[in-house]
């Protein structure tokens, strides 16, 4: 089995996604809320949530542009949460 094409935007992606979660799985076990993210936080989801969808697109994984147009559907809205955009 071979590594797909932009083999380094896909790592980059399901890393940065992934201490998202492990972050999210961590404090909902320790029964605590989940706090509002920093901004640098926020902004590395947003550019992983770019940079999958532009492995979808180069990869032509339908799939995984909707996955990631959903993440940065949900960016924005903590956005707006936060009163960070209009």
């Amino acid at each position: 089995m071979s590594l797909p094409d932009h083999w380094w935007l896909l790592a980059f992606v399901v890393v940065a996604q992934g201490l998202f979660f492990v972050r999210i799985a961590v404090l909902r076990m320790r029964g605590k809320g989940v706090q509002p993210l920093a901004r640098p936080a926020l902004a590395v989801l947003a550019l992983s949530g770019l940079a999958g969808l532009g492995y979808g697109f180069v990869q032509r994984d339908p799939l995984f542009v909707i996955g990631q147009a959903c993440l940065l559907a949900l960016y924005h809205c903590m956005q707006r949460e936060r009163n960070d955009l209009r």
